[in-house]
């Protein structure tokens, strides 16, 4: 790590404090059953319109709805959504679109649209403005038609209340929906470190000290040292870095590893990966044909 993150850790040891992550999921809307009718059919009772109110809790950085659909008044599908979103987070709220790709949703066999609005344009739909030549205005992000299944993710949309306008475009045909709500929320929680994290922190940057003299043995031996008090990810990336310069290549792999593991759970992941990958290109720099540093690069650049 260069010298300034260095410094940047050394002033939080003096002041002996750390920041933890706590990601929770909220489930907003439980799985619900909705029933609309045919646009036609209205006139005879039932409706082909209906909403849901979304109330985005507090420090939201992610929310998503997923929804099937069966047609007619029967079909009730089990969503699962709060379950597999809850497994998929760590460390940061914020799920990647790789692992949205592995949420499962039951296979629909009707569409519909759904809509996201505030208040004034949720009543604007309700009332059918469109159909009457009218306009209700919409956010891209959240919104999907003619659709059968889907996991909606909403990244821009974080604060307030928001509605969910549900739509049947059948004029004939019934349709039932089966939706659920969840919100990420993510909370910087600032504590006490524990005496052996400072002396991680300590003899990590020792260590680094000793890398940048050219000294990898030693800057390895402290890392170690630093493991032995508490494992920290920015501190296994500097002796991976170390392990490679010295041709242990299989080793450093299986250290950065670690470190990325490691630094998913801590605060500030992304600057620290950032940080990282500055490392290796000087490395690069100096020595092109490093083995394996183009390896780790490419596996970090995917986190």
């Amino acid at each position: 790590m260069n010298k300034f993150l260095t410094l940047i850790l050394l002033f939080l040891i003096n002041f002996g404090f750390s920041q933890e992550i706590k990601s929770e999921s909220h489930q907003i809307i439980k799985p619900r059953n909705i029933y609309l009718n045919g646009g036609m059919r209205t006139a005879f009772g039932g409706k082909s319109r209906t909403f849901l109110k979304i109330d985005l809790p507090p420090n939201t950085v992610q929310w998503y709805y997923s929804f099937s659909t069966s047609k007619g008044k029967s079909g009730i599908k089990n969503l699962n959504l709060a379950l597999q979103l809850s497994s998929l987070f760590s460390g940061s709220g914020a799920i990647s679109s790789t692992a949205m790709s592995s949420i499962k949703v039951p296979p629909g066999s009707g569409s519909i649209d759904i809509y996201l609005c505030d208040r004034k344009n949720i009543d604007l739909f309700q009332d059918k403005i469109d159909n009457k030549g009218g306009t209700f205005y919409h956010i891209i992000e959240g919104t999907v038609e003619n659709t059968k299944q889907a996991v909606v993710q909403i990244n821009d949309v974080k604060t307030n209340t928001w509605y969910l306008g549900i739509k049947n475009p059948s004029s004939l045909d019934g349709i039932n929906i089966s939706i659920e709500v969840v919100a990420i929320t993510e909370e910087i929680i600032t504590k006490a470190k524990s005496p052996e994290q400072e002396k991680a922190e300590l003899y990590g940057s020792i260590g680094w000290a000793q890398f940048e003299k050219g000294d990898y043995l030693k800057c390895i031996e402290y890392c170690d040292k630093a493991n032995a008090e508490y494992k920290l990810g920015w501190v296994n990336a500097n002796k991976g870095l170390a392990q490679l310069i010295i041709g242990q290549e299989a080793i450093a792999t299986e250290t950065y590893i670690n470190a990325i593991s490691l630094i998913k759970k801590q605060t500030n992941p992304d600057y620290i990966f950032k940080e990282v990958l500055k490392d290796i290109n000087n490395a690069l720099r100096v020595n092109p044909e490093l083995k394996g540093a183009l390896e780790i690069k490419k596996l970090i650049e995917w986190q």
